[in-house]
């Protein structure tokens, strides 16, 4: 018979109860304790699996085949006992989710004597992680232990993505004179597509665009209903996002409506990039809401006699200079630019301008038919970068004349000239790579260590020919050393030259005529949930961050030279430019349709009465 202390017994079947989230009451937990000695962890593994602390078992473990790579693992419903996680809340404030982090506390802090250590693990997320069948034969005290480890690791997850929205405090919620809003998805799997949304609000073209765009009238109405369905119907929901985001006194505003009628895939493993979501040929979010967009719009240039212009999609396709394109030609509104973490052109430019080349046939390119008034960029990251990684270039200007079928003559001329500068470039890099080594050995330590050699250990042994000799040699020696030298210096100058040169060849004013500035920047840092994704807006001049409902102002530097998720492969994953504005251009003509915006308008007089109460309290 074994001897109990039971006030340590006691403690003991506390916190196992807790850690099996109090779904066992006191006498089963007491039984199963008491089964395995005391042991707290064996006792929660063994009752993850089943166990109640009874003289016969019927064996519950369950087979699992090998999930889908990419796929999540699914977590079995809380009301499934057997297989269910352990789903504590760390993010709670309130006295009962303390005392289940203290509980967590002491079980970490247990199994951390002896076995394995359970808690957050520190290694990247893994697609080929799976879960293990469990008739492999393994014994049931380790298995055990993976099931709490996976259980604990779940747990801690489930906290970190932040998959439950959290409203601000109310007297947070005003929105500050001349701040931007945030525009928030219920769900952490819809983040990346309300982050698009938000977006293309701060693209000038874009919200004056939707601002005044209006649904056609029928045939003897005075006044135009909400669309039914269709494009149409999309675009009357972004009007009224819009509408809200410019007019709302709150600082985060609602996506869940909008989104659910662009119908985006959810963002739910954590090994698939974000940037994919939105960039996948016809199933991508930013694809899919620039082509409902242009449709729109193409629409209402027909209705209206307005000439077409593209707004959201260009037109682009195979061209061989002067015959027509011997491909249909396509449209896209966002183009996959390969970021490759450590490269010569490791920049938006100078990846466009590599990509767009068919390294088959000089001669054949792809260029911009009829170029759009906003543009967008997917930096995908992909293969293995060896050595330290370094960030992605990309400008707050951007001309795209070189690639535009217009200039495709002049740009290929200057790019047949960058060629051959990087050519001679690469002639002087042999050349003194060959001054410098041969046979694998520094030719230059070499000659440097002959030098010393005949100055400072030769010995003339009081022998005047001997030292005259020696003197000789090592003048020799040196002459040579500054010949050569000398040669490396004027080569290295000459190539800095041509580097320069070839760098700043397109950089013509036949080809700066169509700028485009950036507009927004978008960023991964590399983990998973609500607050792993950010972005950085313009609003009137100054740049701002914006992550889930946090809010601040930002420099240009931060914007342009973001490393956040670098060393995850991660970090900026879509930039969004549009056409620069006229210099002095008059602010923007927002006619938001008078039945949304009078509503927003009672909505914010509601608002302000209750700000004013709230202040006087």
């Amino acid at each position: 018979m074994h001897h109990h202390d039971e006030a340590k017994e006691s403690n003991n079947i506390e916190l196992l109860i807790s850690l099996m989230d109090g779904s066992v009451d006191h006498e089963v937990a007491r039984r199963v304790l008491r089964k395995f000695d005391g042991d707290v962890e064996k006792a929660a593994s063994a009752m993850l699996e089943g166990d109640r602390g009874e003289d016969t078992q019927s064996s519950l473990w369950t087979s699992h085949s090998q999930m889908e790579i990419n796929q999540p693992r699914p977590l079995p419903p809380p009301a499934v006992r057997p297989n269910s996680p352990i789903n504590i809340d760390l993010t709670g404030d309130d006295d009962q989710n303390d005392e289940l982090s203290r509980a967590l506390k002491a079980s970490l802090e247990t199994a951390s004597q002896e076995g394995p250590i359970f808690g957050p693990s520190e290694r990247p997320p893994d697609a080929n992680w799976a879960m293990v069948p469990s008739n492999v034969g393994q014994s049931q005290d380790n298995v055990g232990a993976d099931d709490l480890d996976r259980a604990i690791q779940a747990s801690f997850e489930q906290a970190d993505t932040g998959d439950e929205y959290q409203p601000l405090p109310l007297d947070q919620q005003w929105r500050k004179e001349g701040w931007p809003v945030t525009l928030r998805p219920t769900k952490h799997t819809m983040v990346y597509a309300a982050l698009v949304l938000h977006a293309l609000f701060y693209v000038p073209q874009i919200r004056e665009r939707v601002a005044n765009w209006r649904p056609a009238l029928p045939e003897g109405a005075t006044e135009a209903e909400p669309p039914k369905n269709g494009p149409e119907l999309l675009m009357w929901k972004l009007v009224e996002t819009f509408t809200n985001m410019d007019l709302a006194k709150l600082v985060d505003l609602d996506a869940h409506e909008v989104l659910e009628g662009f119908k985006p895939e959810p963002w739910s493993n954590p090994a698939q990039p974000p940037g994919e979501l939105s960039q996948q040929p016809l199933a991508g979010f930013f694809e899919k809401v620039a082509g409902a967009l242009d449709k729109v719009f193409t629409h209402e240039f027909i209705r209206t006699g307005q000439a077409k212009q593209r707004i959201m999609q260009f037109q682009y396709g195979n061209s061989n200079f002067d015959d027509e394109p011997g491909e249909l030609l396509q449209d896209a509104s966002i183009v996959r630019v390969e970021a490759l973490g450590r490269s010569e052109t490791n920049d938006l430019v100078g990846r466009l301008s590599a990509q767009l080349s068919d390294n088959k046939d000089d001669v054949k390119r792809q260029v911009i038919f009829e170029p759009s008034e906003v543009i967008a960029f997917h930096l995908a990251r992909s293969g293995t970068v060896t050595g330290e990684r370094e960030p992605f270039k990309y400008p707050k200007h951007i001309y795209l004349d070189q690639f535009l079928k217009e200039n495709v003559e002049l740009a290929e001329s200057k790019r047949m000239q960058q060629r051959d500068l990087h050519a001679e470039i690469q002639k002087l890099v042999l050349h003194n790579k060959s001054l410098t080594h041969f046979n694998d050995k520094d030719t230059l330590t070499d000659l440097r260590s002959s030098i010393y050699y005949y100055e400072h250990v030769a010995d003339a042994r009081g022998d005047d020919e001997r030292a005259r000799v020696t003197q000789i040699m090592a003048n020799k020696l040196k002459n040579i050393l500054a010949q050569v030298e000398k040669e490396i210096e004027a080569s290295d100058i000459d190539i800095a030259k041509m580097r320069d040169q070839a760098a700043t060849l397109l950089d013509c004013p036949e080809l700066q005529r169509a700028r485009y500035d950036l507009r927004a920047v978008l960023v991964h840092d590399g983990l998973y949930g609500r607050k792993h994704l950010y972005s950085y807006v313009q609003e009137k001049g100054a740049w701002w961050r914006i992550e889930d409902t946090s809010i601040s102002q930002a420099s240009e530097g931060n914007v342009l030279k973001d490393s956040v998720g670098l060393h995850l492969g991660a970090g900026p994953y879509l930039l969004l430019y549009s056409r620069a504005l006229p210099e002095g251009a008059e602010p923007l003509d927002l006619q938001w349709p008078p039945p949304i915006k009078a509503c927003r308008i009672l909505f914010a007089c509601r608002n302000t009465h209750l700000t004013s109460r709230i202040r006087s309290m």
